[in-house]
């Protein structure tokens, strides 16, 4: 039996950047104690209820990296003495680079997932607030890397695509690039915050989901794949597969999340393990 993604979503709340639509500060999560002691064991029971994963997400309510080294290495070492995933993935602002330990503990079997809105490092690092240029450094190549592309209002799609190719053609360790489009309410909603208000106002959001499927579908030999499960759409460019969740499933449909010591779904309810997905 086997789940999207086990996510751990930490309750640091601690971050280097200062994102204007930083899901952490919409979704407004409580602040909990980790209880990383519990996270082989809550791992174990999945194992035992034959539950697998395609990805194990570490990210957290703030900068996972920003852990201390002590407490990094028990979600990492949880994962490897119980390893239920296809695939690992670690959600960073870029700080993992700068952390040569927790960086060196990771690189081999985990992917570094980045998000960016531009290929230039000074409009990105003004629009996401935040003031070391991560993503020339020497760490970022040591990385195996996932670029997570903020699609953006004041970008047309051609643009775009031109972008895309760039980091493509520019950092070869990027093994995969997601297009991105933002949720304006992953709770309740409702529009009653700045980073909702700015979401409006600058990017593309799931109700722009038919016209970026036609423009890829029309300019690049875009196929579905795994459209039960993920609801994605692919491109493989120069071999790097080029991806798009279209979010018309659920937010979180197959996913569990491990907050605060206990297994949730994305509205902090105790999960019911699905018995076919």
């Amino acid at each position: 039996m086997k789940y999207k993604e086990f996510e751990f979503i930490g309750s640091s709340f601690k971050c280097d950047k200062n994102c204007p639509y930083c899901t952490a500060k919409i979704t407004k999560w409580p602040v909990v104690d980790n209880k990383l002691e519990m996270l082989e064991e809550r791992l174990k029971y999945l194992r035992n209820n034959n539950i697998n994963f395609k990805y194990f997400i570490f990210c957290g309510n703030g900068e996972p990296s920003l852990l201390s080294n002590e407490d990094f290495k028990k979600v990492v070492e949880a994962t490897r003495n119980v390893n239920i995933f296809d695939e690992k993935r670690l959600q960073s602002s870029g700080n993992i680079f700068f952390e040569d330990e927790k960086l060196e503990l990771i690189k081999n079997d985990f992917i570094v997932e980045i998000t960016r809105v531009s290929l230039n490092s000074e409009e990105d690092m003004r629009i996401l607030g935040y003031k070391r240029d991560y993503i020339n450094t020497q760490n970022l190549k040591k990385a195996r890397v996932r670029l997570n592309y903020v699609l953006l209002k004041n970008k047309n799609f051609e643009d775009c695509l031109e972008e895309i190719k760039q980091y493509i053609k520019k950092y070869p360790n990027i093994e995969t690039v997601s297009l991105k489009t933002l949720n304006l309410n992953t709770r309740n909603g409702e529009i009653d915050n700045p980073y909702s208000k700015w979401i409006i106002e600058n990017a593309l959001t799931k109700k722009d989901t038919d016209n970026i499927i036609k423009f890829m579908s029309n300019n690049t030999k875009f196929v579905v794949s795994d459209e039960k499960f993920f609801d994605r759409f692919e491109w493989v460019y120069e071999g790097v597969p080029i991806t798009f969740y279209a979010k018309k499933l659920d937010y979180g449909f197959s996913n569990i999340v491990y907050y605060g010591g206990e297994l949730v779904d994305y509205h902090l309810n105790k999960i019911k393990l699905k018995k076919e997905i």
